[in-house]
C-alpha cells in the first residue's frame, strides 16, 4: 500500500488510520510525500518573516509516523507549483513502481476548491497507476476545502485510532493554528463520513476515513490463477 500525496501533513490529514490499520494486518506501507512543504507559511507568520526550510517539515513527518513501522520517501519538489505533466506523472510512476504498489492512496480527483498541488497530484498518480500492472486499486481521500464535489463510496473505521491520528497531526509544529490540523475538525470529520454513509455505526460513536475510487479490483488475476 503506498499512499502518494502533495505536502508534508497530507497523509495525516487524508488517511493515517486507514495507513495504520493496513500496517497493523501485515502490509507494507509506504507514505510518499512530494513537496518538501517549506512554502506552507501562513500569510502572518511570512509577515514576520518566519521562513521553513527545505527539510524541515520532513522532521515532522517522521515525528507523526514514529514507531508506527510505515516507511516514508521524500521527493522534495516545491510546493505550491505542481502541474500534471509529464515529469510528475513519471515520477509518480517510478515510485509506485519501486515500491510494487497494489493499493495507491491520493487526493481526490473532485475537489475544484482544493489546494492546487492536491489537484495536479491526484491527476498525475490517477495516470500514473493505470501503467503500474501491480496496482489494482485507487483510492482518493476526503479533501478539507469546501464545496467540493466529493462523494465517498468507501469507508475504513478508525475509531480505534483516531487519539493517534489526532497527535499525529499535532507533529506539525510549524503548522500550528490551522483549524484542518485541529482535534474538533478531526473528530468532526471522521463522525461526518460515517453519517453519510452508516448512520447507525455513528449514532454508536465509530469514526472513519472516508475515500473515493477511481479503481476498486476486488479480485485480481492473481487470485484467479
Amino acid at each position: 500500500m503506498v499512499a502518494v500525496v502533495a505536502h508534508p501533513d497530507d497523509a495525516e490529514l487524508l488517511c493515517y488510520g486507514t495507513l495504520r490499520r493496513a500496517a497493523a494486518a501485515g502490509a507494507v506501507v509506504t507514505v510518499v510525500v512530494v513537496t518538501h512543504g517549506a512554502n506552507g507559511v501562513g500569510l502572518t507568520d511570512a509577515a514576520d518573516g518566519r521562513r521553513l526550510g527545505p527539510h524541515e517539515r520532513a522532521e515532522e513527518v517522521r515525528a507523526a509516523w514514529h514507531s508506527t513501522g510505515i516507511q516514508l520517501a521524500f521527493l522534495g519538489l516545491p510546493d505550491g507549483a505542481l502541474v500534471a505533466d509529464r515529469q510528475l506523472i513519471s515520477a509518480v510512476e517510478a515510485e509506485l513502481t519501486r515500491l510494487d504498489c497494489t493499493l495507491l492512496i491520493t487526493h481526490s480527483l473532485n475537489a475544484d476548491t482544493d489546494h492546487q498541488d492536491h489537484r495536479a497530484l491526484a491527476a498525475a498518480a490517477a495516470n500514473a497507476a493505470t501503467r503500474v500492472t501491480t496496482c489494482h486499486t485507487v483510492l482518493h481521500g476526503e479533501p478539507h476545502a469546501p464545496r467540493t464535489a466529493f462523494a465517498p463510496t468507501v469507508l475504513v473505521d478508525i475509531t480505534d485510532i483516531l487519539d493517534d491520528k489526532i497527535a499525529a497531526l499535532a507533529a506539525h509544529r510549524t503548522q500550528a493554528g490551522r483549524w484542518y490540523l485541529s482535534r474538533d475538525y478531526t473528530c468532526h470529520r471522521a463522525a461526518q463520513a460515517g453519517w453519510r454513509l452508516r448512520p447507525a455505526a455513528a449514532a454508536a460513536g465509530r469514526a472513519y476515513e472516508a475515500f473515493e475510487t477511481s479503481v476498486l479490483t476486488l479480485f485480481s488475476q492473481e487470485d484467479r490463477s
